[in-house]
């Protein structure tokens, strides 16, 4: 018999969106720092991407992190990851000789590397393929509350307009699954950046939501200012260099995996807990899943009639 409570939300879809792969909980309370890149209108790729780990180890990162900056005289204030790719500029072209950009980058990846305690996580949706889908699959891709019927049951359920809110699930999701049961997992954006606005409406939307187990795990979001967190700059290298790499997949027309990350990237991504946790929704990914919902769907209606 399948009762309602399995079917009125997406808490077991979600895993087809974000498959579990048996994460062990073995994390009794996380600190994650993320941040996004091309979330604005025309951005062919949205990324949401971070690092979590425990309080204690961040106090360590971060530490570490501002010895490198002081090495290399750069000010933490002044830190913003898109000053350093494909090229420096802005504080860095003004301040630096152009022998220290490589030098740099190699060191910041290598901090982050040393911190094998500080996990990374990244996903990324080609915006082009989520818009291809029909509102209803939109709607289920972004936490809808779905019937036996494959509908809706609401018309404004779901954020089918906003395909970023994706990954931003699926990287919320993640984390809480390595968070030990009982305890919360905390999440800081930056204040300073755009996406504040979203994430705070984003992660209340998921709160609200029925269903989805591990929302249990959510602490609630913070909003410290970038230029004053080194665990906020961290994301934002990270995503930034997520970004490039995915757009140069997705240009390519190769399936995901084929083309090695760079060395750097290599670097900041070597202590993540599983493969899952760098991974892209192409257009194969989410006919995939797709392919499951409506499974689910077939299967659903060969039990009990859904209620109203």
């Amino acid at each position: 018999m399948v009762r309602h409570s399995q079917v009125s939300k997406i808490d077991d879809l979600a895993s087809m969106v974000h498959p579990r792969d048996g994460h062990p909980k073995i994390f009794v309370m996380l600190d994650a720092y993320l941040d996004e890149s091309g979330i604005h209108t025309g951005a062919p790729i949205c990324v949401i991407a971070g690092f979590f780990g425990g309080h204690g180890q961040w106090k360590k990162f971060e530490r570490d992190w501002k010895r490198v900056l002081r090495r290399f005289e750069v000010p933490l204030e002044e830190f913003h990851a898109k000053d350093l790719f494909p090229k420096p500029r802005g504080f860095f072209l003004h301040h630096w000789d152009s022998s220290q950009h490589q030098p740099f980058l190699e060191e910041i990846g290598k901090t982050i590397m040393h911190h094998s305690k500080i996990c990374p996580l990244t996903c990324g949706i080609v915006v082009d393929a989520f818009n291809s889908y029909s509102l209803q699959v939109r709607q289920f891709f972004t936490g809808a509350d779905m019937g036996k019927d494959g509908i809706p049951r609401s018309k404004t359920s779901g954020c089918p307009n906003k395909p970023y809110f994706v990954p931003f699930q699926r990287c919320l999701m993640t984390v809480c699954n390595y968070t030990a049961d009982g305890t919360r997992a905390h999440f800081f954006f930056g204040l300073d950046r755009p996406f504040a606005g979203y994430a705070e409406s984003l992660f209340k939307r998921i709160k609200l939501s029925e269903g989805l187990s591990w929302k249990q795990k959510l602490g609630d979001p913070s909003f410290p200012l970038a230029k004053e967190t080194p665990g906020l700059q961290a994301a934002d290298f990270l995503v930034n260099l997520t970004y490039h790499h995915m757009l140069e997949v997705v240009n390519s027309g190769e399936p995901w995996g084929k083309i090695l990350p760079s060395p750097l990237l290599g670097a900041c991504i070597n202590n993540r807990r599983s493969i899952a946790d760098f991974q892209i929704l192409t257009k194969a990914a989410l006919d995939d899943v797709l392919e499951q919902y409506q499974q689910f769907i077939r299967e659903l209606n060969q039990g009990t009639p859904d209620p109203k």
